[in-house]
This record gives C-alpha cells, sequence and structure tokens, in this order.
C-alpha cells in the first residue's frame, strides 16, 4: 500500500514552533519521566564509557530541539563540548537559555539547519559522539541519507547513537485507539500517533542494522525500551497522563521497582521488539 508522503520542512518546523515554549513540560509526565531514565541508563552504561576522558569529548545533538539532552550531558560531563543543530530557531532558543543559566554556554553552540543538508552545513567538523533521539530520523525526507552525513561527520572511533521510533509499537498504539487504517499504514513504514503531528517514518531493527551498515559503520547494539510499559493517548500531548499510568508511576517506591525491572532488560536483543522506542549505538571503524 502507498503509506503516503512525509512532511515538509514547513510543516516540520510550524509544528514545532508551536510547541517550544511548552516542549519541556513532558517532564511532568511520569511516563516519559521513566524513559528518560532509561535513555540515560543506556547511555551511562553503553555510551559515555567509551568516551575519551583526559582530553574531553565533542558532540552534536542533531535535531536537538529544546536541549533537553544537551543539557544532562553537559552537565553530567564538564569534560564535554558540543553543538545543537536544529531546524526551529524557536526550539533552541530554549537550549541556548537552558546553557546561560547552567554556565555550560561557552561549551556549547547552537545552528540552524536542516538535517537533510547537515553534511554539507558542518563540512569539515568532526564529533566523537553524534545522538538524535525521539523522532528525529522520522521526518527527515531520507533516513539513510542522513545516518550516512552523520557517520561522516564522525571521529574515527566515534559514536553515532539514536533513538527512534517503532513501527511496530505505532502499529499497537493505534489499534488499541481502533485506528486501524493508519496501524496499516505504521506497518508500511510512515505514521503518526496524533492527527496534529507530521507524517513520519516508522522503523524496524533490521532496517536500522543496515542503514547503519551501508553508512559504512559497525552496529554495537540495538535494543529497545520501554518494554514493560506503553504511553496511552495522554502522553502524546504534552500535558496530561493517562489516569492508570500516572498512578502506577506516581507512586515513588513502585516507579523505583518498574525502572528496576525496565533496566534489567537494557541491551537485551530478545527484547528491541517490544521497544516503545529502539535504540542504536554505533561506531566508525578506527581504520
Amino acid at each position: 500500500m502507498n503509506a503516503g508522503p512525509v512532511a515538509t520542512l514547513d510543516e516540520i518546523r510550524t509544528y514545532f514552533n508551536g510547541k517550544a515554549d511548552a516542549y519541556d513540560d513532558v517532564d511532568a509526565q511520569p511516563y516519559w519521566v521513566l524513559s528518560d531514565e532509561l535513555l540515560w541508563s543506556a547511555l551511562s552504561e553503553f555510551v559515555l564509557p567509551r568516551l575519551p576522558e583526559a582530553e574531553g569529548f565533542r558532540f552534536l545533538d542533531a535535531g536537538g530541539g529544546t536541549g533537553r539532552w544537551s543539557h544532562r550531558i553537559a552537565t553530567a560531563r564538564p569534560d564535554s563540548s558540543g553543538l545543537l543543530y536544529d531546524l526551529t530557531p524557536a526550539m533552541f532558543g530554549h537550549a541556548r537559555e537552558k546553557a546561560e543559566r547552567h554556565g555550560y554556554a561557552d561549551r556549547l553552540v547552537c545552528q540552524e539547519g536542516d538535517l537533510g543538508q547537515v553534511g554539507e552545513n558542518l563540512a569539515g567538523e568532526r564529533f566523537d559522539l553524534v545522538f538524535n533521539f525521539h523522532n528525529v530520523l522520522g521526518f527527515v525526507d531520507s533516513p539513510a541519507d542522513v545516518i550516512t552525513q552523520l557517520s561522516g561527520l564522525l571521529k574515527p572511533g566515534g559514536l553515532l547513537v539514536s533513538f527512534v521510533p517503532s513501527r511496530w509499537h505505532a502499529a499497537w498504539f493505534n489499534l488499541a485507539l481502533g485506528q486501524t487504517g493508519e496501524a496499516e499504514r505504521n506497518l508500511a513504514g510512515r505514521g503518526r500517533f496524533t492527527e496534529t503531528m507530521p507524517d513520519m517514518h516508522l522503523f524496524t531493527p533490521e532496517q536500522l542494522r543496515t542503514m547503519h551498515e551501508v553508512a559504512g559503520l559497525q552496529v554495537d547494539l540495538i535494543s529497545g525500551f520501554p518494554v514493560l510499559l506503553y504511553p496511552g493517548y495522554q502522553e502524546t500531548q504534552l500535558h496530561g497522563s493517562t489516569r492508570s499510568l500516572a498512578d502506577l508511576l506516581g507512586e515513588p517506591s513502585a516507579f523505583e521497582r518498574i525502572l528496576t525491572m525496565e533496566r534489567g532488560l537494557l541491551g537485551m536483543s530478545d527484547t528491541v521488539g517490544r521497544g516503545n522506542n529502539l535504540f542504536v549505538v554505533a561506531s566508525r571503524p578506527s581504520n
């Protein structure tokens, strides 16, 4: 079946311009707090220990938005410096404000640009770590081409880390809402979670492996999480939470027990298909 066109740059820019001022409010939603803690655990276990320490490291936050992950890395690793690259100035204006408020503005540069032209726009730049999280690769015209461009910005031995929407989770989500036609589109590789969001690409683990290998990268890990809890419709909004998830995750001891269970599944290849999002760590060969 024809899955239809991906959203245009203007549609994507308009969508995120409208969300910029409230985007960080997702930090108040218990499900996304859980997801973020798992992503940070995965970075802490599988990525950060592999980066240079004595001389520090340089990162590229590709499609970094309001700088939520630039902030976390820059504050956890004061030996790091980075470049946040995003299509929407209204989003990365918040990243600049965070950097100034928390004292790392001298270590983070923000630059406007289309990821479809990132290789050209950042020609000559090299990074130890390049990362793109959540729907970033979903919104580009050609994910394979962007991965190839990002690969070219890595230093030898550098890491490309992606956290992207799962095709199978999207189909489950839309079927749970009674949207059979949208679930069919999801299985064909395209779709969305709400009527207001731009149409995007959805991914499978094998598809991701192939795209990274074609780009000349070695795939070190493909995982997926969370695997035990899925978001409801409310979690697709910037405010509000599904009642059952808010009740379960809002109790601190229950949250910690669930987080411990989920952490125990990080990196397990046989759970990847259950992941709400797919997590990929790939490296550029040293020679």
